[in-house]
């Protein structure tokens, strides 16, 4: 029998059989080995199973390949039929003699980029015209996918995590917890003025806090706005949690003010989030109520804004009033690209406390060909 493969694509909302029609095409199959496990004698199966992506996988492009297994092996009137959707949406539907399939043309015909998607897979006979005729198999169990913007990062081993780190992972906190709470931990066992001397990742300055809080000592580390935020930062990479630290200018008399926010990543709604570790609060949109990008700030009007004091009571625009004046221009940690508001910041002006330099002198040390400044007007862009 030579090998076949052909597309039913099925927009369904009331389902009583399979039915529909049939669209030839060619499917590319790629790498799949690795998804099918060797078998040393075949099952008793009720239904196909699925193997690959495992269930709850994520996945950010839709050139994404499903396979499963099904140990009986087809007849010659028989096809697999796979069935995908995206939460509350009918389903698309691919038949195919190949116990995998590529799904991107069906992903991709849903334009959804970003939440759950659903999949199962059955077996169908066929009458003699190719048309369905009935069940040859159960329907596997349903695996779950989940569409990201940004692939989440690896969390550390918990024994190799540090002693805060452990206490947060055990309040099995949903991801904005975590966030929050490693904020919150920060700001009571830490002092914000003048700023001692620590490791690169402050883990020994995180070491001390943890020691302070567990009431083992009486020392809390006195930590500035980079302090705070780089200590976060180290904490919430333990926990899988990507962010950034957002280094902040501002033109005054004089001199090039300077601020540093961290920048979080929440793997549960899929967006950046600014939080403010000097004023303890993070940033809000008043008219959406979600919390907002550095992007956002910069090139958004602040007249939408509010701040959100981490130990609660209301959002309001006296909490973030100072912070948010240093937002005219911005760069992500320790590159030489320059985010910059022209309405807010005129780069060609030189500072006298930066020994006359201007902005891009000043970020790249006197070398400001390196450096690419970013003048973009704000769209609601989730980077």
């Amino acid at each position: 029998m030579q090998a076949r493969v052909v597309v039913l694509i099925i927009f369904l909302f009331i389902f009583t059989g399979i039915g529909g029609f049939i669209v030839g095409s060619t499917l590319p199959f790629q790498n799949l080995a690795v998804y099918l496990p060797q078998q040393n004698s075949p099952v008793s199966q009720s239904a196909p199973a699925l193997i690959a992506p495992s269930d709850g996988s994520e996945f950010v492009e839709s050139e994404l390949e499903l396979a499963w297994r099904w140990d009986a092996g087809l007849n010659e009137n028989q096809f697999f039929a796979l069935r995908i959707w995206p939460e509350e949406l009918p389903y698309r539907e691919i038949w195919s003699e190949e116990a995998r399939v590529s799904v991107a043309e069906a992903i991709d015909s849903y334009s959804v980029d970003l939440g759950s998607f659903y999949w199962k897979v059955a077996v169908v006979n066929v009458d003699a015209t190719g048309t369905f005729d009935n069940m040859g198999s159960d329907w596997s169990e349903e695996f779950h996918l989940r569409r990201v913007r940004r692939w989440s990062i690896l969390a550390k081993q918990y024994a190799e995590m540090s002693g805060i780190a452990r206490q947060i992972y055990d309040q099995n906190l949903s991801p904005t917890e975590t966030i929050d709470e490693t904020h919150r931990f920060i700001q009571a066992n830490s002092i914000p003025d003048l700023q001692e001397d620590y490791d690169a990742d402050y883990g020994d300055a995180i070491e001390l806090m943890f020691n302070y809080a567990q009431g083992r000592s009486s020392e809390r580390p006195h930590l500035l706005c980079d302090g705070r935020s780089t200590a976060m930062l180290t904490i919430l990479s333990e926990l899988g949690i990507e962010s950034r630290l957002v280094f902040l200018y501002s033109p005054v008399p004089g001199y090039l003010a300077q601020h540093t926010v961290l920048e979080v990543f929440n793997p549960e709604l899929q967006r950046w989030q600014v939080h403010d570790l000097a004023w303890d609060f993070y940033y809000v949109d008043r008219k959406s109520l979600e919390r907002v990008s550095a992007e956002r700030i910069l090139f958004g009007p602040r007249e939408n804004l509010a701040g959100c004091p981490i130990a609660g009571g209301p959002c309001n625009e006296l909490v973030m009033r100072e912070s948010v004046g240093y937002f005219d221009a911005m760069r992500y940690g320790w590159t030489y690209e320059l985010w910059v508001n022209l309405d807010r910041f005129p780069i060609s002006r030189r500072f006298e406390g930066q020994d006359g330099r201007n902005i891009a002198e000043f970020i790249s040390d006197g070398q400001p060909h390196k450096v690419t400044i970013r003048t973009d007007n704000w769209e609601h862009l989730d980077r």
